[in-house]
């Protein structure tokens, strides 16, 4: 599924946790790892000046080596690309590439912590690979797979996040099928009538149940998995899930 992993790297605190995620999952996936740096083009537009020529030249091989050293080290190749858009040119240049998955960093925040920044959130919209994002302070605390959750509702897309984490995980690793359940009664009680709401909320933990039991059959044979059915506002519900000893979490996307 990943036979070649992109990293945006930058040299930042976010870019090295980025790789240390990437060379992570090459190593597991025997894939290989290109580490790719954006430089703003040397024209001028209606919001960023011209560069002059030797200040374009020096941001060049500026970015060439900060990447040569860090693809060196981690036996990465590397590329650079000019574009006027840090996401544009990362998406450009991962499709150029046949990139199969695009690993980004976090906006600065406290260790731990996931939190897309802006090239992240732009991309996640529209990138035609997998998108994976390192938590903050990842390249300092190690971390490994030991345990990978599946967000799962039965969609084709889930079913494509559960491909992703069989084939990252192997066999060592504990595998938790997560699904969510609508609580209408909690979440729009205060509209007046609860009753028909509270049957909603029954109908969904069934739903929820059938995916967890349907999604749990397609496993490969030997393969089990831990069948977690938690309730609320999936996005929500799915953050509180990942603090419970998640070291991986795959997502579909729409």
């Amino acid at each position: 599924m990943f036979e070649r992993i992109v990293v945006g790297f930058d040299e930042s605190d976010g870019s090295r946790d980025a790789l240390a995620l990437a060379k992570q999952l090459g190593d597991r996936l025997e894939a290989d790892l290109v580490l790719v740096g954006v430089v703003p083009p040397p024209v001028g537009g209606s919001l960023i000046p011209a560069l002059p020529a030797n200040a374009f030249t020096n941001l060049v091989e500026q970015a060439k080596v900060g990447l040569k050293k860090a693809a060196d080290e981690f036996g990465a190749t590397y590329e650079v690309v000019e574009s006027s858009s840090a996401a544009r040119g990362l998406e450009e240049l991962t499709e150029t590439l046949e990139g199969d998955l695009l690993v980004l960093g976090c906006a600065r925040t406290d260790p731990g912590p996931v939190r897309a920044g802006h090239k992240a959130r732009v991309l996640m919209q529209g990138a035609r690979c997998a998108i994976a994002l390192a938590p903050a302070g990842f390249s300092k605390s190690g971390g490994d797979f030991g345990t990978i959750g599946v967000a799962t509702d039965g969609s084709p897309e889930s079913g494509q996040a559960l491909q992703a984490a069989l084939e990252v995980g192997g066999d060592d690793a504990e595998l938790r099928l997560i699904t969510i359940a609508t609580d209408f009664a909690d979440a729009w009680g205060f509209w007046g009538s609860t009753y028909a709401l509270s049957e909603l909320g029954e109908a969904s933990r069934e739903q929820a149940e059938q995916t967890l039991s349907g999604t749990a059959e397609s496993l490969p044979e030997g393969v089990e998995a831990t069948r977690v059915m938690a309730e609320g506002v999936a996005a929500v519900a799915l953050r509180e899930q990942s603090a419970q000893g998640l070291d991986l979490l795959c997502v579909g996307s729409r």
